[in-house]
């Protein structure tokens, strides 16, 4: 019998993706469903989400032993009703890495050759005095750059991987050192403040928790070189966003590049986008969109589908958040 799953991903969205259904899964979506449906949703064994809140109906449903997201991140998912209902949590790792590396790898280069400040001088028209303004010290190879990466895990293998051609040297800061990836990518290990005064390009590649939030106040972007690149891929909630704004206004730090924001989607208040067309000129923003290519969204939807046919089957799922007391689908509704 096939095990009965809900996606709590938009119809047109989950097609985008062409993604193969297993033959295990029987998939249900929230969309076609009518408000009286939604009230008290049942008959569904899984669910497959996103990284956002899900309807509190659907964490209660009675038959759910297991909730599979696309994302990785896992933040906005109500742990407590997941401990209630004893089902599973996974959540799916790494499969946007090399994508979100390709961001902070283009960031990188996008504000070394200084390329809004560039558009926006030919757009004035004084061709010759603009172009002459541009030359200098901050207009940059990534070679002489040091580039100092916050939180090594998937993504900061990848984005290594990557400069690594460039001849940049690497600086990494992490919770715990990775001896093994210093001596395969190069890297020198430098606690977080010393990275800071150190590097010429700095990427946040961290998740959100109690330790993170806020991390980057004034007092770390104080600590940065004004001609330093800023780029931050994690959480929104990670960065101080006001004194990053202001950091910038002020010209104490040069440029940054922001796909993620507190709160989103982003407010018209939101002081980042509140800033003078010369600031917009040092700032790449994006609306989280970093990781999910094309292709890139494919594959994480495939592995997750591929992870709920597993576990439809009886076999140990991966990436296990939280293990949930229910038995598991042998028998049938």
């Amino acid at each position: 019998m096939s095990f009965p799953i809900l996606a709590v991903v938009p119809r047109e969205r989950f097609y985008e993706a062409k993604p193969l259904l297993p033959p295990d899964l029987d998939l249900w979506h929230w969309d076609d469903w009518s408000s009286t449906e939604r009230a008290k949703p049942r008959g569904f064994r899984g669910v497959l989400g996103v990284g956002a809140p899900l309807p509190a109906a659907v964490l209660l449903a009675p038959e759910l032993e297991i909730l599979q997201l696309v994302s990785a991140g896992y933040e906005k998912v109500d742990m407590t009703a997941v401990e209630r209902g004893g089902f599973t949590l996974c959540n799916n790792p790494g499969m946007n890495a090399a994508a979100v590396a390709e961001h902070i790898l283009m960031s990188f280069l996008y504000f070394a050759r200084r390329m809004g400040e560039c558009q926006r001088a030919l757009y004035e028209g004084d061709y010759q005095d603009n172009r002459a303004r541009l030359m200098g010290p901050l207009l940059r190879d990534l070679r002489e750059m040091t580039v100092g990466l916050v939180g090594f895990g998937s993504i900061g293998r990848r984005v290594a991987e990557r400069v690594r051609p460039f001849g940049a040297p690497i600086l990494y800061y992490n919770r715990t050192r990775r001896p093994e990836d210093e001596a395969r990518y190069g890297l020198r290990y430098r606690e977080l403040d010393d990275l800071l005064r150190e590097a010429d390009a700095i990427a946040v590649m961290l998740p959100l928790n109690e330790r993170t939030r806020g991390l980057f106040d004034a007092r770390r972007f104080a600590l940065m070189k004004s001609s330093a690149i800023f780029v931050n891929v994690g959480r929104g909630a990670v960065v101080d966003q006001q004194a990053l704004t202001e950091a910038l206004v002020q010209e104490r730090l040069y440029a940054a590049s922001i796909d993620v924001y507190d709160p989103e989607p982003v407010t018209p208040d939101n002081p980042l986008v509140c800033v003078p067309q010369s600031v917009r000129d040092r700032l790449l923003l994006s609306p989280h969109i970093a990781g999910v290519t094309h292709r890139t969204w494919h594959d994480m939807v495939q592995r997750a589908l591929d992870n709920l046919a597993s576990y439809a089957r009886g076999e140990e799922p991966h990436h296990v958040i939280v293990r949930g007391h229910k038995l598991r689908a042998a028998a049938p509704l």
